[in-house]
């Protein structure tokens, strides 16, 4: 592959799974050095890539945009899927990396001309792929561990899997700042508590999500034992959630739901002690930062879609069923049992975990300053 000049990624999916694709990212740009590298996302995953170092061009496709545009006028809807074609055929790939686990997009940079088109042959869905490593889901190994396969089998090997997302010099100066205004540079434990979370699954979105009453109840135990000072944080879609958890909590909380950027979301995370949130994506951009996190899963496979990172640093709490991880080739089957892989997770389960991530502090282990 000696001669490849131009790659596209292609990756349609959450802010997590974009995440896991950092790794596959950094070593394509060790493998090409001088090639000129895109990636394809949706709108929402835009803002996890547009530092990227090792990215040149991004194109946004947003599924969501093009059906309203359609909806208020077909000649709209039919400008903008063209636009995003033009961009494409412009760019005049020479390879694509496909991680769509779908046929459309394999399908249009065929059309377009890309002559190497390489992913995953998911359910037989990558017959327009050039090269395709056949899997029947991600269920064995972690998502991460997937993409590095596919690296593998391209001939590329993978030096460094950490996460990465780089933030611009605005946001930490913001985050800097916002911190020192506050006087919270110094204080004996800074907690973030994410009490949503998981939006790119959608109206299932609070099925993978532990109990409000719960997160509140977590927050008033580490202020009462640790001193800590808790901040809520969570989209402009999450701002009443948060705001349950603040009124449940017996001491005062700092809500930030809604109030910041993505960028600025992100570089405060990067100066917590701790982040407690469900599984989402909240929770694999506290990894990419390294902060420690305590993370609550049901119905999704921690092995598979858990933080990527040190066992130590990243702590998961399940509720050992018969019935979980029940999240299977893509699928959310319906619950006979009232959710119990979350609904019976008490605090005293997640506390556990925390107080074994206080006792690693104590010992001495770095935190993000």
């Amino acid at each position: 592959m000696s001669a490849i000049q131009r790659i596209l990624i292609i990756n349609p999916f959450g802010i997590g799974d974009v995440l896991f694709t950092t790794p596959l990212i950094r070593a394509l740009r060790q493998a090409f050095p001088d090639s000129r590298i895109g990636y394809l996302c949706n709108r929402r995953t835009e803002r996890t890539l547009q530092d990227n170092p090792h990215l040149d061009e991004l194109f946004i496709y947003e599924k969501d945009e093009l059906v309203r545009l359609w909806r208020a006028s077909w000649w709209q809807g039919v400008a903008y899927a063209a636009r995003l074609v033009r961009r494409l055929r412009q760019a005049r790939f020479d390879l694509v990396i496909d991680l769509s686990l779908g046929e459309r997009y394999s399908f249009l940079v065929k059309l377009l001309g890309v002559r190497r088109r390489i992913g995953f042959d998911y359910r037989r869905r990558g017959r327009f792929l050039t090269q395709r490593l056949e899997i029947d889901g991600y269920h064995d190994a972690h998502v991460v561990d997937y993409y590095d396969r596919l690296l593998r089998f391209m001939g590329i090997r993978t030096a460094d899997a950490s996460l990465e997302l780089h933030v611009n010099v605005a946001d930490e100066r913001w985050a800097l700042g916002w911190i020192r205004a506050r006087r919270l540079q110094d204080v004996r434990l800074l907690v973030g508590i994410v009490p949503a979370g998981g939006v790119s699954w959608g109206i299932d979105a609070p099925f993978r999500r532990w109990g409000l009453e719960r997160f509140a109840a977590v927050g008033d135990a580490l202020i009462e034992r640790h001193d800590a000072t808790v901040v809520l944080f969570g989209e402009a879609t999450d701002v009443a959630l948060c705001q349950t958890v603040g009124r449940l909590m017996r001491h005062p909380v700092i809500d930030l739901s809604g109030q910041t950027t993505f960028g600025q979301f992100v570089s405060l995370l990067s100066r917590l002690g701790l982040v407690i949130c469900n599984d989402g994506g909240p929770l694999h951009l506290a990894v990419s930062q390294g902060v420690r996190t305590v993370s609550i899963f049901g119905p999704v496979d921690p092995q598979v879609y858990g933080p990527y990172g040190s066992p130590g640093r990243h702590r998961v709490v399940t509720k050992p069923l018969p019935c979980r991880p029940c999240y299977h080739r893509f699928r959310l089957p319906p619950c006979p049992y009232n959710r119990a892989c979350l609904n019976e997770l008490s605090v005293e389960d997640v506390l556990a975990s925390i107080e074994d991530t206080m006792q690693d502090l104590r010992a001495g282990a770095a935190v993000p300053s």
